[in-house]
Parts: C-alpha cells; structure tokens; sequence
C-alpha cells in the first residue's frame, strides 16, 4: 500500500478516534444540568422573560450524539395570560459523529411533544409577542455577498440530512381579545420521513381547528411525498392528499428556480362533495331552494403555473349538480395586475336555486315596511377600485333559465382600463329572436357615466311574456331598439339623468284579456236598450302596434304611437315624467269599418267614432278615464250613420247636461255613464 495512502488514513483514524474520545469525555464530564440557572439569567436579561426547567437535559452517545430536554417553559409578557407562553414536555435531537469527519451532516430524529404556544391580543390591539420582534437598532454586518451566501447555503444543505421529523401533541391558541374571537389549534402531529437531497420522503400532518367566527371544527389531514434537488433548483410535492371540512382534495405542486426567478405548476382535483354540509360545516345556514336536491354535488379539476410575478389558471372545471363551468385565466404583475379570463358555462336553471315562492312572497309583503322604516337616501357605490382594474374577460352560456325565462347562446365580452367598463358584445338568443347591447360605464368623474344601446329583433312577445309573467297579455314578434345615457348609479340619479331615444314594434299579434269591439258594442247596446252580446274570446287582434320615444333628463315623450287592427286605429301622445313620477297621455281609438270582423255582430253605426282615453297623475297609479266630452263632440257631428242619431239627445243631457232635448229626470243622469262602461 502507498506510505502516502497508509499515512492518511492513519491520520483520518487518529482524528476519529481523537473526535469519539472528546464526545465520550463530554457526557461523561459535563452535566448539562449545571447550566440551567445561566441559560435562564441570559433569557431574562435579552427578553425580560422567565425561562424554567422542570426536567432533566441529558446527552446521548454512539452512534448519535444526542441531546434530550424534558419539560421546560418561557414566560408569559407582563399582563397577559396564561403565565406560559411556550412549553414543551420534551424536544430530542441528534447527530451522527462519525459522517462529521467526511463534512456530513447527518441528523437524526427530531422530537418534538407537547409543544404548546399561547398567542394573545389584547383590546388595544398589542400582543404577546411584540416585546421579541422590537427591530434592532443596527443593522447585522455583512461580510458575505449574497451570491456567496447563496453558495454556502446550498452546499450546506447538500451535505445535510434529516433521519426524520416528529412532532406530537402540539397546540397553538390565538385569542383576539380586540375582535373578540379565539382559533385554536390542538393535538397537532406531524411525521416527516428521512431528508435529504434527492431523496421522496414522506409527510403527514394532522390537527383539531376550532374557530369562532365563523365556528368552525374539524380535523384536517393532509400527507404526501416531497423531494428537492439542489442542483437542479426543484421542488415537488406528489400524491398530495388532503381531508378537510367533509371535501377530499388531491393534487401535486412542483417549483423550479433559476437565475433568481421561480416557476411553479401544479393540479388540484376535489372530490364530489355536498356544498350543504360544507356549509354547515364552517357554520353556516344552507340556504331554502326552490329544488332542495341542488347543492348536493360540486367538484373541481383545476391546473395552474406561474412565476413570482404572474399566475395563471391553465384549466379549469367545475361541476354544479346538472351544470358543467369551464375556464382559463391569468394574473400578470402582481404590483399592478392584469387579469384575463374566459368561462363557458353550459346549461344552467337558476331558478332551482332561488328561493321558494312562498318564501319570495313573504320577503316582498315586507318590503314596504322596511321601505318606510329605512328613510337615508341612496349612495353612490364606491368605484374606487375600477379606476385601477385592468380586465379582459369573456364569458358563454349554452342554455339559462332565470326567472322562467329561457335564454340560450349567451356572449358576454367585458373590458375594463383606465376607469372605465366595457361591456361589448352582450347577445343572446331568446323566444325565436335575438338581443344585442353594449354598455360602457366611466368611474373616473365625480358621479360615473354610463351609456346603452341595445336591439331586440324578431322576439315572440307571447312565450317570453308567459314565462316571465304566467300570462301572455301581449303577443306579436317584437322589435325593441333603444340609446340611452345618464350619470350616477342610484334610482334617483339614473331617473333624472336618463337620455337618448327609444323605439318599439310589434307585428302581427293580439292584446289578450279585452275585446275592444264587444266592449264597444255591449256598450252601445246598453244606452239603446238592448242586451249585450254573446260570449266571445277575450282578444283585440293587431297588424301592427309601434311607436318611438325622445328622453331628456328622464322626461319621456312620445307624439307618434300607433296600432292598426283590422277593427281599430289607436293613436296616442303625450309625456312622462321619471323624476317626477308623472304622467299625461292621450290615446285616441278609432273604430273603421265594421265590428263584424271579429266573431262578433256588426255595428257599422259606430264606424268613425273616436274614443279619447286620457292618463293623468301618478306615474304607478294614473288615473285613467275617457274623455266622455270630446267624444260627445265628435257624436254631433255629422259624420255618423243614422243609427246614432237615437243616443243624440241622451248624450246631450247625460255628458253635456243639454236641456234643450229630453226630461227633466234626465238631467240628474251623471255623466259617468260612458265613462262607467269604458
């Protein structure tokens, strides 16, 4: 053997022997024990804290140098309670000799128990720990670059390993006497297996949470594998589990770092589970649904990355009982953060989600009380936080039923910079026609400005109204266009700002509920003596009925509607006032041709007659009548068939109490008569 080789390892001997030689003389000569009493004078002279022994420290030997504490204790600050802040009933730790001597450092297991941690606020918002966190006065002396510093670490990190990690019966308690809530955190046990580089080991972490507000208990559990590799600058977690509040979630995470920069990835999947039981699990009430088997399944598939500086969501699926969320996102520069996002949504029924109707109906009856009880005006809403969103989202729909209407191929496309909010396109599919609108909002002046354009084109008014209302009152294909803009986002602000121009049409269709022309002719037949007329369906049949409307400053005026039925003509102008809430209208219905076009008898006496119906007062309750003197005047003319001529002299007297004909029990006749069966 080489002298060179033999004299080496008779030196590498000889310090090993010299190194077990020094460890055996330590334990055997030092008492540990004997330092108790300078350990807790060094701790209360730098933190003013007791520091208390009430176990032994002993030191282990070959092959691991050890070191065991039992039951030790730092006091609690000066007014706080309990009088422990910190405890442990013991705390191992070793180290293996012999690898030292090659500049490994190998662990052994570390044991932790009963470690216990008592954290507390008290009403003026100071804490327990605040006396140990005072920042020094001078700064530490650097004598290493960071990148020196850097090299060091991970050299030594490369060279250390841990046998294995245990810590059991821990307990951390925080209790925020400011806002009045305690959490705690009890019967912590954590298994770590072996460390090292490159090396899977295991983990698993169990603990009891109980929280206040909201009140909250249960166990989490959650295990994995972990490995790290220096040279490569990884990180991962694998086979990740977690159970916690009824919900199973697995998943994985991995990190990468390189030239001072860190990318991450991962997947997170969660299991079926019961949003209602979620719910009461952290203490809260399941709310009442119209269909109470909702809630029941929801699960997740989520995939992510990203960088210190940005986040994306890679995939994303959710599902909701019977209704499937797809979705993409991302976060860039988080100091100032751009977001994008896009979510498809498939076929969802809102309405099983709502409240029950009895229960609507109960929240709506108390309504007005609130309504008068609650007298402050309405605030603007804060937009504060639009002024700096920067936002690029786009949202689909297949199919949706809300408030029973049914709406299919929904495009939603928002955009938000600057302050200001774009909504463009919004379309939909809806009862055989189609909408289309855009709306911009603008948070930067005082009171925001906003802006609406839509159209409503070939929409069957019928369908659409029955499933909204329960009744189709109304049917035709409907056309709806309309430009409006106003500032402010409260009620009253939005009526008295309200601008732009509007315009409706509806082809083809009924007002069902009336019958003009037998409401006409029964009433006719009543002045003349005779009976009314047979049961018919309750329907006035349009060509069409349309009209357009001018608003300034929530003031609506409309000089040009019109409906054309094959029994009538009605036109009418007038205006409303929003901030006001006033109305003045006048309709004018005239009867052409004959009654006999709608399963009805004729009337051809009554062709011509104008009917005027004014609406005046109160924009929710006007008072709505006719106009029983214009239409008198309109009786005397000469323009009616001789078949009018009998009614002549009772319209006189009982409209414009005219003596010059009849009796003069006639003059107390009121001139409601008309008016009654109008």
């Amino acid at each position: 053997m080489n002298k060179a080789v033999k004299f080496g390892l008779i030196i590498v001997g000889a310090l090993a022997a010299l190194f077990v030689a020094a460890a055996i003389i330590l334990v055997l000569t030092v008492d540990p024990n004997d330092y108790k009493v300078e350990m807790a004078q060094i701790v209360k002279k730098e933190t003013g804290r007791d520091l208390r022994f009430d176990g032994d420290i002993r030191f282990n030997f070959f092959p691991w140098l050890g070191l065991e504490v039992g039951p030790m204790a730092l006091g609690n600050a000066p007014g706080f309670s309990p009088d422990k802040m910190v405890s442990i009933n013991k705390a191992e730790a070793s180290i293996r000799i012999i690898p030292l001597l090659s500049g490994e450092i190998a662990i052994g297991m570390i044991v932790l128990d009963g470690f216990t941690l008592n954290l507390t606020k008290n009403a003026k918002g100071v804490t327990n720990w605040d006396d140990l966190t005072k920042a020094k006065d001078q700064e530490p002396e650097k004598t290493k670059s960071d990148d020196q510093t850097k090299g060091t670490d991970q050299e030594n990190l490369k060279a250390l390993s841990v046998q294995g990690i245990e810590i059991t019966n821990a307990n951390v308690i925080f209790a925020d006497q400011q806002a009045g809530q305690q959490t705690t955190l009890t019967n912590l046990n954590l298994e770590v297996g072996e460390v090292g580089e490159k090396v899977r080991f295991p983990f698993k972490l169990s603990f009891d949470l109980k929280l206040d507000k909201p009140k909250i208990s249960t166990r989490p559990e959650l295990a994995g594998f972990a490995q790290f590799d220096l040279d490569a600058g990884t990180f991962e977690i694998s086979e990740m589990a977690l159970n916690a509040l009824g919900m199973k979630i697995i998943g994985l995470f991995f990190a990468k770092s390189a030239n001072n920069a860190i990318d991450f990835s991962g997947e997170l999947t969660l299991g079926e589970t019961s949003l209602r039981k979620l719910m009461t699990e952290i203490g809260q009430k399941a709310p009442v649904t119209t269909d109470p088997s909702v809630l029941e399944r929801f699960s997740a598939d989520i995939k992510y990355n990203g960088t210190g500086n940005s986040a994306s969501l890679e995939k994303m699926t959710i599902k909701l009982d019977d209704t499937t969320i797809e979705g993409t996102g991302s976060v860039t520069n988080f100091n100032m953060p751009a977001i994008a996002f896009a979510v498809n949504v498939d076929t969802i029924d809102v309405d099983r989600y709502m409240p029950p109707a009895a229960q609507k109906s109960k929240t709506e009856a108390t309504e007005p009380v609130q309504a008068k009880e609650d007298t402050a005006p309405a605030t603007e809403p804060d937009l504060s936080a639009l002024r700096t969103l920067d936002l690029t989202g786009k949202l689909t729909i297949g199919k949706v039923k809300a408030m029973n209407l049914n709406i299919s191929q929904i495009l939603c496309e928002v955009r938000a910079r600057n302050g200001i909010l774009t909504t463009n396109p919004f379309s939909a599919h809806l009862y055989d026609g189609t909408l289309d609108a855009q709306s911009v909002l603008d948070a930067n002046p005082k009171l925001a400005t906003w802006t609406e354009k839509a159209t409503l084109m070939g929409v069957q008014a019928g369908p659409l109204l029955k499933d909204l209302t329960g009744k189709d009152q109304l049917l035709g294909t409907t056309v709806v266009k309309y430009d409006m803009k106003g500032f402010g986002l409260t009620p009253d602000n939005i009526k008295k700002s309200l601008t732009g121009t509007a315009s409706f049409a509806f082809t083809d269709g009924a007002i069902n509920g009336v019958n003009v022309a037998k409401m006409l002719r029964d009433a006719f037949n009543t002045i003349k003596g005779k009976s009314a007329s047979p049961d018919e369906p309750q329907k006035t049949d349009f060509a069409e009925l349309m009209g357009t409307a001018i608003i300034k400053n929530g003031h609506i005026t409309n000089n040009d509607f019109f409906m054309k039925s094959p029994l009538l003509r009605i036109t009418g102008k007038g205006w409303a006032n929003l901030p006001k809430n006033s109305v003045d209208y006048t309709a004018i219905v005239t009867l052409v041709g004959t009654l006999k076009g709608q399963d009805g008898s004729s009337l051809e006496e009554l062709s011509g007659l104008p009917l005027p119906i004014h609406a005046t007062g109160n924009l929710d309750s006007p008072k709505i009548g006719l106009d029983v003197k214009a239409m008198a005047e309109a009786l005397l003319k000469d323009t009616f068939k001789q078949g009018t001529k009998g009614v002549e002299d009772k319209l006189r007297k009982s409209i414009l109490g005219d003596t010059k004909s009849g009796t003069t029990d006639d003059k107390k006749k009121p001139e409601g008569l008309l008016k009654g069966l109008f």
